[in-house]
């Protein structure tokens, strides 16, 4: 499951909603103390805080102009809430989706042509790179992106989205990069938070991963957060926990079904594979169209052999390519470790060697090799033998 795409995704569609309110959501006036509180802002001074209170009520006030029918003075509003909190770009971001919407250019090609027509408008490039990004045009989003932060170099916003973007490709030395400049300007930013935990999981610092998605759930608290919390506990051998977190309401399947499985893995730590097996819900309807993982219920129910999951896994992989394999050699050796068969370093090792490295199943197979104290991958032919040559007088002489 390419569970960082996934959760880089819900963290950009958090943090736009702002401008995506301002273009499309039905407003309500706004009360007459955002009024009052926007009349008094003239213009930015040194209090970074004062300034962004500004910008917050001038959007506000932006609002209550925009539900009077007012869109000229709305924009204007949004222009100067912009130029108290240039930092934040979802002010500058709200003015372009308004400006689109008042121009009935809020379409792919409407964004195309505004942000080819205005290059310099931060706005529609954030919007452009959101559209870019959208479709996994990754070059054109980072083209976006650094413009924006050649002009805003401060914008918290656009270091988490690149940040997004490198998880994604994968880049993870360039995310580290982008996401430690999201924190220094943004040290209690959720989205860069949780994106720093992507990378912290990936590198085998669980526990610093942990504390960084803890954070923030804290802080903003996100769908996702307890299935991300709770395999990060399991990543941690913390098995009873991470039951705990994953028990936690599910989202429907598919994802809701990688719930389930990391679920029944840490319960089945506990308790014991055969005393866990209820943790995993019903098994899949016959026929060819189950989506995947349904089938890897399937197998952990003992109705699937090996050898069915990974035709599946196959037949699926093909057909969307996104290494549904390597995931079913990961939770075969799940299982193998389980049911204490001697195959399960094998198979995690080709979890290892198939998966990407922004699947989870990839960062779990390591994580499984370390606490066994098993190299990822194993040793050549000439190591091994050196090997075999090493132990063969303590065999000799035990054996006496």
């Amino acid at each position: 499951m390419n569970v960082f795409l996934r959760t880089a995704s819900a963290l950009l569609a958090t943090a736009l909603s702002l401008h995506a309110a301002a273009a499309d959501a039905p407003a309500a006036s706004a009360p007459a103390s955002a009024v009052a509180a926007a009349a008094k802002c003239q213009a930015p001074t040194a209090d970074r805080a004062a300034n962004h209170a500004c910008a917050v009520a001038l959007a506000k006030h932006a609002d209550g102009e925009r539900a009077a029918g007012r869109n000229d003075a709305a924009l204007a509003a949004l222009a100067r809430a912009d130029q108290f909190a240039p930092e934040d770009l979802r002010f500058a971001m709200a003015r372009a989706g308004l400006a689109l919407k008042v121009a009935n250019q809020v379409t792919p090609a409407g964004v195309e042509a505004a942000a080819k027509a205005a290059p310099g408008d931060v706005g529609l490039a954030m919007l452009h790179a959101e559209l870019a990004l959208s479709k996994k045009d990754f070059t054109a989003t980072l083209a976006d992106l650094d413009r924006v932060l050649a002009k805003r170099p401060d914008a918290a916003l656009a270091w988490e989205m690149r940040a997004s973007v490198d998880v994604a490709r994968p880049d993870f030395e360039a995310a580290r990069a982008d996401v430690d400049k999201a924190l220094r300007v943004a040290p209690k930013s959720p989205a860069a938070l949780r994106l720093r935990g992507i990378l912290r999981n990936n590198t085998g610092d669980h526990a610093g991963a942990l504390a960084d998605y803890q954070a923030a759930h804290a802080l903003a608290a996100r769908p996702e957060d307890p299935f991300v919390i709770g395999s990060t506990q399991f990543l941690l051998r913390q098995f009873g926990d991470a039951a705990a977190t994953l028990a936690k309401r599910a989202p429907p399947a598919p994802d809701g079904t990688y719930w389930r499985l990391w679920r029944y893995m840490a319960l089945a730590r506990v308790e014991g594979f055969e005393r866990a097996n209820g943790s995993l819900g019903p098994g899949t309807p016959p026929g060819a169209g189950v989506p995947w993982p349904g089938p890897v219920v399937d197998f952990f129910h003992g109705t699937l052999d090996g050898a069915t999951l990974l035709e599946a896994a196959k037949r699926l992989q093909a057909a969307n390519n996104v290494s549904q394999v390597c995931e079913a050699h990961f939770y075969m050796g799940e299982d193998a470790l389980l049911r204490q068969r001697g195959d399960a370093v094998a198979l995690f090792r080709l979890a290892v060697a198939e998966c990407p490295i922004n699947f989870h199943e990839y960062e779990g197979a390591v994580a499984e090799l370390r606490a066994a104290g098993a190299p990822l991958t194993a040793p050549g032919p000439t190591l091994a033998a050196a090997a075999a040559t090493a132990s063969a007088p303590a065999s000799a002489a035990s054996a006496r």
